[in-house]
C-alpha cells in the first residue's frame, strides 16, 4: 500500500485563553478556523476541563487528509494551534480517526 492511499483525520483537545477569538462551534458540527487551511473546525467538547481561570475549552478537528501531504498538514496545525496559546492538560486528549 502506498503511504499517498491512506486516509485520515484528527482531533485534538485543547485549552486556548479566554481573549482568543477563534470561532468555536458547538459539538460535533464545529467551524470552519480562519487561520487554518479550509477544512479544519474548532468545536465545543464537554470532556475538556479548562482546570484555570481565563481558559476555554476547544477540540479542533481536521478534514480527511492523506498521506505525506496530510501529516504535513497536522505539523503546520500545531504549530499554529500552538501560536494561539493553545495548551493541553490531564482532560484533553488526541483521537485519531480512520
Amino acid at each position: 500500500m502506498n503511504a499517498n492511499e491512506i486516509a485520515f483525520g484528527i482531533e485534538f483537545e485543547t485549552t486556548l485563553p479566554n481573549r482568543d477569538t477563534t470561532p468555536i462551534g458547538p459539538y460535533h458540527n464545529g467551524w470552519q478556523v480562519p487561520w487554518l487551511p479550509t477544512g479544519w473546525k474548532a468545536e465545543r467538547d464537554s470532556s475538556i476541563s479548562t482546570l484555570a481561570p481565563g481558559r476555554k475549552g476547544c477540540e479542533f478537528v481536521s478534514p480527511k487528509l492523506r498521506g505525506y501531504d496530510g501529516l504535513k498538514q497536522v505539523e503546520e496545525a500545531i504549530d499554529a494551534i500552538n501560536a494561539r496559546g493553545a495548551r493541553v492538560n490531564a482532560s484533553c486528549g488526541l483521537h485519531y480517526l480512520q
